[in-house]
This record gives structure tokens, C-alpha cells and sequence, in this order.
């Protein structure tokens, strides 16, 4: 379900979310997805705000009933880790905010017990698991970005994609183990299904990731200086293995050597960027970068 985009930015509510609203117009429940939409809509605000603050442009917000999915335009993130924290942070922050608010409203009686109880437990738990260290969530971005700068945009994102798959599994174990026990536990199990679909899903795109990112750092303009960052491979090393090991924030230095470790050639990041845009370069021994006219 989409909506006309705003300001360029396109709203989308997934279906799933769209099937509880209906389903729960006619139960007690009504309220609580109600408060759970209106919470999850402000949590995605938050990302929002704080990506238009750094000047990124928001292609796309869709709502989740897990929490949401504020995708920026082609490439925007992931190379400036400090920028892809702080907006990942956003949306966790503004339901402790929502969470203060309900405590305070409650204190000075202007809000009922059943809505104060209802806002303070949907702001816990969506804090808390927006917070899990797997991407998608906000926590699994933190993570990437704490070690892209150390292990390259590619090999971070790995890191945190197999966080989500080792986290689905033990949220999947756990409800199951509780189903067997007496304890219905479908929401959790409902969670860690949603954390392993999305986590397969990232790991089948993770190649086109890397060559947007990639292609993004191609394009960037570097507006302060960058720690230089040197790499050393052989020279019939394919280059994607060298630039899967590129990171964010770093001017890369490439040392091609022969048997004898020898250095042949010095490669700078502009021409290993420009030589992965053509076709079939990202297979080229990095060997051959330099031994064609």
C-alpha cells in the first residue's frame, strides 16, 4: 500500500500492518494497534529527521509492524559510519522520548492507565528489539558501522547479517520451547521469522550493496581529510577481493606485488573504483590494471 510521495519521499504501509488494522477493528485490540501504528510512524520519523538533518534524501518510509524501513537514495549510507549511528539511533531515541512522555503524562493524571500501560509497553519492546545488533534493525546498522571502518564495508554487513541469523534462530528456539512448555509465545516466534526472512534477503543482495557502495564512494567528494588506509595483494588478486576490504571513512592505497613480494605498482582508490565500473572489471587481476595500454 503506497501513498503519493512527499516532498520526493514515497510512504508505503505493509500489507501485513495493513491486514492487523483490519483484523483488529473488530476486537479489543483496536487501540493498541492504533497506538502501536501511531508509535511505529514516530520511531521511522525520528530516522527521517535525522537523515534530512546530515542532507541525505529519503527515497522511501514503509511502516512495519515491527518497526520500519526509511530507505535513502542509491547508496547514501554506509560510507560515513559516524552519520548511519547517529540516524540509527534516532528512532529508539524518540520512544524513550514517547516512554518519558507516557510516564509523565500518567504522573500528572492526563493520561488513562490502560493507554499509559499500552505506550509504555510498545515503546519498551520496540526500543529494545530495534536495538538487537542484526541488520535490519537499528542496532545491526550500529554494528556495521562500529566495524566497517576496520573491516570494510562488506565483511561489517556480513558481520551483522549473521548476527540476525544466530538471533532469529535462538527467538525462534525460544518461543517454540515455551509453545512446548504451555506458553504461548507467537510474537516471538512471529519476530524471529521476520529477522531470518529479512536477514536471507540482505545476504542475497549483499554483492549489490558493496557495488553501491562502491559506486558511491567513486562519486564522493571528500570535504575534510581522510586517514589513508593501505592494503597489499598479489598481483593476480581479482579486485572485488580488494575492494570488499574497502571502508568507509579511509583513502585506500593498493601495494601489487609479485612472488618474490616485490612491489610492481602502487594503485590509488580512484583507479580501482573507476576499473570495477567497467564491464567484467570487478574479475580483472589487479595485474592486469596496469598491463593494458
Amino acid at each position: 500500500m503506497e501513498k503519493r510521495p512527499v516532498k520526493g519521499m514515497k510512504w508505503k504501509l505493509h500489507p501485513l500492518f495493513v491486514l492487523l488494522l483490519v483484523a483488529s477493528a473488530w476486537t479489543p485490540y483496536f487501540r493498541e494497534i492504533l497506538l502501536l501504528f501511531g508509535t511505529v510512524l514516530l520511531h521511522e520519523l525520528g530516522h527521517v529527521t535525522a537523515a534530512l538533518f546530515y542532507g541525505y534524501r529519503v527515497k522511501e518510509l514503509e511502516l512495519l509492524p515491527f518497526g520500519g524501513v526509511a530507505r535513502l537514495e542509491h547508496g547514501s549510507m554506509g560510507w560515513r559510519p559516524r552519520h548511519e549511528t547517529i540516524i540509527a539511533i534516532a528512532g529508539p531515541f524518540v520512544n524513550f522520548l514517547l516512554l518519558m512522555l507516557a510516564i509523565s503524562l500518567h504522573g500528572s493524571d492526563l493520561l488513562p492507565d490502560e493507554v499509559a500501560a499500552d505506550l509504555i509497553e510498545i515503546n519498551l519492546s520496540l526500543a529494545f528489539f530495534n536495538l538487537l545488533p542484526a541488520l535490519p534493525l537499528d542496532g545491526g546498522r550500529i554494528l556495521r558501522a562500529a566495524y566497517a571502518r576496520s573491516l570494510g564495508f562488506q565483511r561489517a554487513t556480513g558481520v551483522a547479517i549473521g548476527m540476525a541469523f544466530l538471533l532469529s534462530t535462538v527467538l525462534m528456539a525460544a518461543g517454540l520451547l515455551a509453545l512446548l512448555a504451555g506458553f504461548v509465545q507467537v510474537g516471538m516466534v512471529t519476530l524471529g521469522v521476520f529477522l531470518f526472512v529479512s536477514a536471507w534477503q540482505l545476504r542475497r543482495q549483499m554483492y549489490y550493496d558493496t557495488v553501491r557502495f562502491l559506486d558511491t564512494k567513486r562519486r564522493q567528494r571528500f570535504d575534510r581529510p581522510l586517514p589513508v588506509r593501505s592494503l597489499a595483494a598479489a598481483a593476480d588478486t581479482p579486485l572485488m577481493q580488494v575492494l570488499t576490504q574497502f571502508a568507509p571513512d579511509a583513502y585506500h592505497v593498493v601495494y601489487v606485488r609479485d612472488e618474490k613480494r616485490q612491489t610492481l605498482r602502487i594503485l590509488i582508490e580512484e583507479e580501482l573504483l573507476d576499473a570495477a565500473m567497467k564491464p567484467g572489471g570487478v574479475r580483472m587481476p589487479l595485474g592486469r590494471l596496469f598491463a593494458e595500454p
